[in-house]
């Protein structure tokens, strides 16, 4: 196809160069105009299919646990001794374990000891050249009292996180990098066949989605008893039927934010601790978005809102755990069934969810499930269309016309990130690359770098729909049956970074 003119109005400075095991994979264009059923892939151009394709992680390597002292007459290390065990327990964050050695990394190191012919990976925290494969690197963003490298952000409170493709974050010195990183997609679960997918899981679809386990969630707009329906990658298909008539808007899971690529310490490294658990992986929430002039819908305060689903439950299994009142928009879908009632269901960490229009038209409030409250959390200034978390802290908001905002939940203030200049039908994070993919109003699907307001061409859609990356390695096309009945579809994602 032929690439848009997009209008990058803030960027954030010192933004990461990525490369890795010989594509970056954020160069990709295609020429496809929508998804098909076979993969093909040449040239760079992205070729849509039904089956996604899989990868794996590298192999890795083993350390001892042992401290010791050591020095070479090459190069200085630093190394401890206890009770005569040589080992590199006591190796710092910045530093690897060489034959029983810690060796002193790249990572934090002022001034830059790689420049200006080389730059610091802090995968492997060697100096290699800008082109090497599986590279992360780039310039650090200051926050507050330390410096945020390759892989981590600002917390907005003085401390840098880990994003993908990173799982934590290491510091030393006032600087920090990320850690436990990988270049390859690494692949645990296959997605529903994509005949079953097309049977009786999509009738009258209007959003999908994906958990962790390659399960496939959608939810119905069909002017009957709607429903949110469960397809696992064996094919066992369930349905939990929705409150009456009231039409569903979206479906979300909450899922994991990154992608552990390594099991085992990398050659050259200790392994970070592994990060604490997150009760309710899995998780799923819907929105009812009733027209409030149609039928069952109008003057009634219960027909729009949140709600959580609870399996247990077989008389109620969709409480709506967030009310909202009734608002309407003229985007992105153009059709008052669809684009009324609250949109930008996403999750927050902790099992808060996270949507806009709940009060008004651009209000964005949150339930807390753990501790039972609602609030409104931030006012935008146009109606929010959809929304996609890409941290711990922070959820990439689009909003009517196409604005895409950066809110960080702890703090709860919000930028301007770029103007994607078309309505928003959907925004799904890859927790792999740390990419989010947006669906649009004209039908195509772009590539968003959140954090720096990159923004590429990668597909188009057949029809207006909503797009949904699954950890399978796919990126996933589900039309709004409403709008025009299709086939639920995928193109391949990129394998590496």
């Amino acid at each position: 196809m032929t690439p848009r003119a997009f209008r990058a109005l803030s960027t954030l400075a010192g933004c990461c160069l990525l490369t890795a095991c010989g594509d970056d994979g954020r160069a990709d264009n295609t020429d496809s105009q929508g998804p098909g059923t076979a993969a093909e892939s040449s040239g760079g151009t992205t070729t849509p299919t039904t089956a996604p394709t899989t990868g794996s992680g590298p192999d890795t390597g083993d350390t001892t646990d042992s401290p010791t002292t050591a020095t070479t007459d090459d190069s200085p290390v630093t190394t401890t001794t206890s009770g005569g065990v040589s080992g590199c327990a006591a190796c710092r964050p910045e530093q690897f374990c060489v034959d029983d050695t810690c060796v002193d990394g790249c990572q934090g190191v002022e001034p830059d000891p790689c420049g200006p012919a080389q730059v610091c990976d802090v995968i492997s925290g060697t100096c290699k050249d800008v082109d090497s494969p599986c590279t992360l690197a780039g310039a650090s963003v200051a926050c507050d009292g330390v410096q945020c490298g390759p892989g981590t952000v600002c917390d907005g409170q003085g401390a840098c996180i880990a994003v993908a493709p990173c799982v934590v974050a290491e510091c030393a010195a006032g600087h920090c990098w990320g850690a436990q990183c990988g270049c390859e997609r690494k692949v645990e679960c296959a997605d529903p066949p994509a005949d079953l997918l097309n049977g009786p899981f999509s009738q009258d679809i209007a959003a999908l989605d994906f958990a962790d386990d390659c399960t496939a969630w959608a939810v119905t707009v069909s002017g009957g008893q709607e429903s949110v329906r469960r397809l696992t990658s064996p094919g066992e298909l369930s349905n939990f039927p929705a409150i009456g008539d009231f039409d569903l808007g979206e479906v979300r899971v909450l899922r994991h934010l990154t992608i552990p690529q390594l099991t085992a310490p990398p050659p050259l490294a200790a392994l970070p601790a592994p990060p604490t658990p997150i009760e309710g992986y899995g998780e799923v929430a819907v929105t009812y978005i009733c027209c409030p002039t149609c039928g069952d819908c109008a003057n009634n305060p219960g027909a729009r809102g949140v709600a959580h689903l609870v399996e247990e439950d077989l008389a109620m299994p969709l409480p709506i755990v967030i009310f909202a009142e009734a608002t309407q928009g003229d985007g992105p879908f153009g059709e008052k069934h669809l684009d009324g009632g609250p949109a930008g269901l996403t999750w927050g960490k902790d099992r808060v969810l996270y949507v806009g229009n709940a009060a008004a038209n651009g209000d964005y409030s949150r339930a807390d499930l753990l501790l039972g409250t609602s609030e409104s959390v931030f006012t935008f200034d146009a109606r929010v269309t959809a929304s996609a978390p890409v941290s711990d802290v922070h959820i990439l908001v689009a909003v009517l016309g196409g604005g895409l905002h950066r809110f960080n939940t702890l703090t709860g203030e919000a930028e301007f990130v770029v103007d994607l200049m078309a309505d928003v039908t959907s925004l799904s994070h890859d927790a792999f690359s740390g990419h989010v993919y947006a669906g649009l109003a004209t039908l195509e699907v772009v590539r968003v770098h959140p954090f720096t307001g990159a923004v590429e061409p990668f597909a188009m859609m057949p029809t207006r729909g909503r797009v949904a990356v699954s950890p399978s390695g796919a990126l996933w096309y589900a039309p709004v049956a409403y709008l025009q009945p299709g086939t639920i579809s995928a193109w391949p994602l990129p394998t590496t970074l």
